[in-house]
């Protein structure tokens, strides 16, 4: 097994939306707008793939494939709405067409995927405290990896992208009453699969 140190996608310090007038330079291809524009997005759009794919050099394929795709249409960028359900819809469907390959196919199969399972250390003092977190944090990551293709999209998508129904709806391609639907009850089998390894977890 091939262990990896991803994060879960959060988005951090770039959820802050990019104003009207940078996306109107953007669409103009002002050189300093793109570099902004990109610079924006490209940790939410890697994290994203590599949770989704578990897989850290294929994350950076398709992110750059994405970001090649964006640039290339890139005076379709609306100045007047936020950008994001865009960006991820082109990410999304490049992730799909993988998962539809016979490369990922044929890695499922041999049981080549790779899992988010390392975190950083808590420490050298060892407090209690920040085991717990570290702990707590690996379980999510493992039940993530858990979960169906579908399930971890709409969870990543809704809960740690941050992105409201309407622009999960936007970027799937599917209703609003879905999107619902689809996120419930992968949260809940999320929360089945954290609580099943919190609980191995404290009996070791």
């Amino acid at each position: 097994m091939v262990v990896m140190d991803l994060p879960i996608p959060t988005g951090g310090g770039s959820r802050a939306s990019l104003d009207e007038a940078t996306l109107a330079l953007v669409r103009r291809r002002d050189p300093r707008a793109m570099e902004i524009f990109f610079e924006h997005f490209y940790d939410r759009v890697f994290g994203y793939v590599a949770s989704l794919l578990r897989n850290r050099d294929r994350a950076e394929d398709i992110a750059h494939e994405a970001f090649l795709r964006l640039h290339k249409s890139i005076d379709k960028l609306d100045p007047s709405r936020d950008p994001a359900p865009w960006v991820f819809t082109v990410v999304s469907n490049l992730v799909r067409d993988h998962w539809r390959s016979k490369e990922y196919r044929v890695g499922r199969q041999q049981g080549d995927m790779e899992e988010i399972e390392r975190l950083p250390s808590a420490g050298s003092g060892g407090q209690h405290e920040a085991l717990e977190k570290e702990e707590s944090a690996k379980a999510i990551r493992l039940a993530l990896a858990e979960l169906s293709e579908d399930d971890r999209e709409i969870i990543l998508l809704r809960t740690y992208q941050e992105m409201d129904t309407d622009q999960v709806a936007e970027i799937l391609g599917i209703r609003v009453d879905a999107v619902r639907q689809r996120h419930s009850r992968a949260v809940k089998r999320l929360g089945e699969h954290f609580k099943r390894l919190m609980g191995a977890t404290n009996e070791t």
